[in-house]
């Protein structure tokens, strides 16, 4: 392994980003936390539908040791929960690369798969240039400016509160879209190099538990990367670890939002404000139990649980709430009915989840790939999925995000078109 420290080790595999390894190159990385890094995938599935789920499956549970990293776009967990035909879009639905060698990313990093693939990561990794324009305070992209109108948000927000009053649903996670150019003296660096330098100073200003760098993938016309600064995780297993020796199943479902005040007591202020909102909480307490009744589907009966009350967690940028959901799973569980039971995540939805899915599609009226899909990996001893909120695409127009935020029927208008505002601050520096 280098010795050079997490912090040197991270800055290698941002130039090795950079040095644009192929589209295989992907980077889930939880900050001091545990993340992987693959590079030479030797299976790759990319599918428009949920049918390749259990082929994989099978082949991870086989050969455990080998680490599968992909994701799934929205539009397929959408797709699948209304029962209609899977959408082709920019991305695939599902796409999903097994890695002869990742490496595993926590306090003591290790390898896993193949010993020789292992030695070719590790070389790939100490040859990696450490690059200065990779340094936080380099931001390659422009302004950041809102695809909707504030009086087309609004006037949306108006239309989910008629939903509400006709009793077709209680909460609906509402988005919109943004997008920001290249700067001018960036345009014409190669796109692995701008997309590493977007996350290099993401990563170092606003750190998150679930994020993620990943490439596009080969052949993809255009060629884009996906820049993932979520704090979300739709779910984790961890095999063995549940009662009695079962598999442990866990979520983070996060709902309330205040941006973080611009001095400590104003920051301060701004959380308790947050911790004692009755709004705020009602809106959590709704989805926790519609994450319950999900995990629920599959769990030995007795064993979900979820706490009382929600935690605060403080980001750089925001403050949320969030609770932990979990259960044991029972035995015989797949991954497909695992996927159909919890994805896409109520957070991101609303509820109830399949009615607040067709209003989603008729208010927002463009796809939202990979946002709010899931960014995925098949570990040994289990796996992980986070909700890739707070998550970009970047190709050489720049780059596209969406930002969302549950509308219920006491919600201002106003005040939740800035919350999605904030929760993109870090990626309106331009």
């Amino acid at each position: 392994m280098p010795g050079r420290g997490r912090s040197g080790l991270c800055a290698r595999i941002v130039g090795l980003a950079a040095s644009d390894p192929g589209g295989a190159f992907a980077w889930l990385d939880g900050g001091e936390e545990r993340g992987w890094l693959g590079l030479e995938a030797d299976l790759g599935v990319a599918d428009d539908s949920m049918r390749s789920i259990e082929a994989i499956e099978a082949l991870w549970r086989a050969e455990p040791q080998f680490v599968w990293i992909g994701h799934l776009s929205y539009e397929l967990g959408a797709d699948l929960l209304l029962g209609r035909a899977p959408r082709a879009g920019r991305l695939p639905g599902l796409c999903l690369r097994r890695y002869r060698a990742a490496l595993e990313l926590g306090p003591t990093p290790r390898l896993h798969g193949e010993a020789r693939a292992g030695a070719r990561l590790m070389r790939r990794i100490d040859e990696a240039p450490v690059l200065e324009d990779m340094s936080p305070g380099t931001w390659p992209l422009g302004p950041l400016r809102a695809l909707w109108t504030a009086d087309e948000y609004r006037a949306r927000v108006a239309r989910v509160r008629e939903y509400i009053a006709a009793g077709e649903t209680y909460q609906v996670n509402l988005s919109q879209a943004f997008a920001a150019p290249w700067r001018p003296e960036w345009g014409a660096r190669p796109l692995a190099v701008r997309a590493a330098a977007v996350y290099a100073a993401l990563r170092g200003a606003t750190p998150a538990t679930m994020g993620a760098l990943l490439a596009g993938g080969e052949g993809l016309a255009p060629p884009l990367w996906v820049v993932s600064n979520s704090p979300e995780t739709l779910l984790a297993v961890e095999l063995g670890r549940g009662v009695g020796g079962g598999d442990l199943a866990r979520s983070w479902p996060i709902k309330g939002t205040r941006a973080r005040g611009g001095d400590p007591q104003a920051d301060a202020e701004a959380a308790a404000e947050l911790l004692a909102s009755e709004k705020d909480l009602a809106e959590h307490v709704m989805i926790v139990d519609l994450v319950r009744n999900d995990l629920g589907r599959l769990a030995i009966a007795g064993t979900v649980e979820a706490p009382r009350r929600p935690a605060l967690v403080s980001l750089p940028t925001v403050h949320h709430l969030v609770s932990e959901v979990r259960c044991t799973l029972r035995p015989g569980w797949g991954l497909a009915e695992l996927l159909a039971a919890v994805f896409p995540g109520g957070s991101i939805t609303g509820a109830p989840k399949r009615r607040t899915a067709q209003i989603i599609d008729d208010l927002e009226q463009r796809r939202r790939g990979l946002y709010c899909g899931a960014i995925v990996a098949l570990m040994p001893g289990g796996l992980r999925c986070s909700i890739p909120i707070r998550t970009g695409e970047l190709d050489e127009a720049g780059l596209a995000l969406q930002s969302g935020g549950g509308i219920v029927i006491d919600s201002d208008a106003e005040a939740e078109r800035q919350e999605t505002w904030a929760k993109v601050r870090a990626f309106d520096r331009g």
